[in-house]
């Protein structure tokens, strides 16, 4: 039971990756666009953090921490630099295939990764 819902939450995490490669690409609709913004820095910034998105402040837990708004950029930071550089579609698709995902940090995985442990 345990490796399964590891699965669905792995590929929950691809699946919006997809989503936010497509938004940023200019292949979803355009007001997709306006949920995601580029992190931008005064200084000099390392090729890792380049192409990671601004994590934008919120106040709410149900209708923004839960959001695609908050949690996009959080996955999305969290996916190696080659895999968020693909050139195209295909490229991205056969990328994340191979990706073996990351822990989400927001606080319902949190809470489902803690309850999950006790099991």
């Amino acid at each position: 039971m345990k490796n399964c819902q590891k699965k669905s939450e792995k590929c929950t995490l691809k699946v919006k990756n997809l989503e936010i490669f497509k938004t940023l690409n200019d292949l979803n609709p355009s007001f997709m666009k306006d949920l995601f913004q580029f992190r931008v820095s005064n200084r000099p910034v390392r090729n890792k953090y380049k192409l990671n998105l601004e994590v934008p402040r919120i106040n709410q837990v149900r209708y923004g921490e839960k959001s695609l708004r908050s949690l996009g950029p959080k996955i999305w930071n969290s996916l190696p630099l080659h895999i968020k550089s693909s050139e195209n579609l295909k490229a991205f698709k056969n990328s994340i295939k191979i990706w073996n995902g990351a822990v989400c940090e927001c606080k319902a995985c949190k809470s489902k990764n803690s309850s999950n442990s006790l099991v």
